[in-house]
């Protein structure tokens, strides 16, 4: 395996990479794997998002149309005045 970094105009590693074949990576700098995975390690945990209940949304969603419907039906009567 082959490791490689991309670094920014400032001098920062911005990605790591690893490949199996030897073709060269264009805009890439080699680094040993120690290198790879201090990096991979020093990256935040990403807490997953909790699972959204898409049935209540729409239901939330339903209710509010339908009070808005509601709304407007009266603003129509009162308009009517």
């Amino acid at each position: 395996m082959k490791y490689y970094k991309r670094i920014d105009t400032n001098g920062n590693t911005t990605t790591v990479e690893s490949y199996s074949h030897s073709l060269k990576i264009k805009g890439a700098v080699g680094i040993t794997k120690e290198e790879f995975d201090e990096f991979i390690t020093s990256l935040p945990v990403v807490e997953p998002e909790q699972p959204r209940d898409l049935e209540t949304e729409i239901d939330e969603i339903k209710t509010k149309i339908a009070d808005y419907d509601e709304l407007k039906a009266k603003v129509a009567i009162l308009e009517k005045k």
